[in-house]
């Protein structure tokens, strides 16, 4: 899909997204995404929760194994493999209600109808608590689901929203997850960078809006340190090419 970026000084450029294999391409060059360089940064979190669903994946199929039902490559892929299925479930659900928020926004944008409600019962209680945040603030939304690209760093993203919020330019990114973690403010710094480059406004504050994967709960994060946590994402760009550029020299 080709989007047309246009920026505050006139400057257009075409960005290309390959949705299947979410990679970004300016002029057939490969523009590394927001989260991509992100991934660059060492989540330790993330093993002992793997190891968890593993541990639970075995407890409610032992008895396949103890009655042989289950051969012993049957069980060591279900405990590999476990994690990647709870990861889709939640996966579902977050789709479920980052779908209706778009398709909301984009309504009220005057673009498309009314979405309907999703029949997932958590997808329901995570969208009734984003539409009461909504009640909360004074909001007039610009866009959803942008496209954006940075011309100094060289690399792309799509922001969930862009908005104005109780008279502050805002960007807004939805999240659906166990709870609001660290790096999200550097993403949303991330995408800010790009968007005051298109709109020639600075960005006052960032929005992190968070959709519990379990129980639909509902959290907000609000950030106006862009400049520092933007200097941390740079750190981390600068690790992801470097290990990048280690990898490329390997294979000469």
């Amino acid at each position: 899909m080709e989007t047309l970026i246009k920026f505050h000084d006139g400057e257009e450029l075409i960005l290309d997204f390959n949705e299947g294999k979410h990679i970004y391409k300016v002029e057939g060059e490969y523009a590394p995404s927001v989260t991509t360089i992100l991934n660059s940064i060492n989540k330790p979190a993330l093993i002992p929760w793997a190891a968890s669903e593993g541990a639970k994946w075995f407890s409610n199929n032992a008895a396949g194994f103890l009655t042989k039902e289950l051969s012993v490559d049957d069980v060591a892929k279900g405990i590999r493999g476990a994690y990647k299925e709870k990861s889709r479930s939640a996966m579902d659900i977050g789709q479920m209600v980052h779908s209706w928020c778009e398709k909301a926004i984009l309504w009220k944008l005057g673009a498309g109808d009314i979405p309907e409600m999703p029949d997932n019962e958590a997808a329901k209680s995570s969208i009734g608590a984003f539409q009461d945040w909504i009640k909360t603030h004074d909001i007039k939304w610009i866009s959803a689901e942008q496209k954006v690209y940075n011309r100094r760093y060289k690399y792309a993203g799509t922001v969930d929203a862009v908005a104005e919020i109780d008279d502050e330019f805002c960007v807004v990114d939805f999240k659906t997850s166990a709870r609001i973690y660290d790096e999200y403010h550097l993403q949303c710094a991330a995408y800010a960078e790009c968007v005051q480059d298109i709109y020639g406004r600075e960005v006052d504050s960032t929005w992190i809006l968070r959709f519990d994967k379990k129980t639909g709960m509902f959290e907000s994060a609000v950030s106006s340190d862009n400049s520092e946590n933007f200097s941390a994402f740079y750190g981390a760009l600068l690790l992801y090419s470097r290990l990048n550029a280690l990898k490329n020299r390997k294979k000469r």
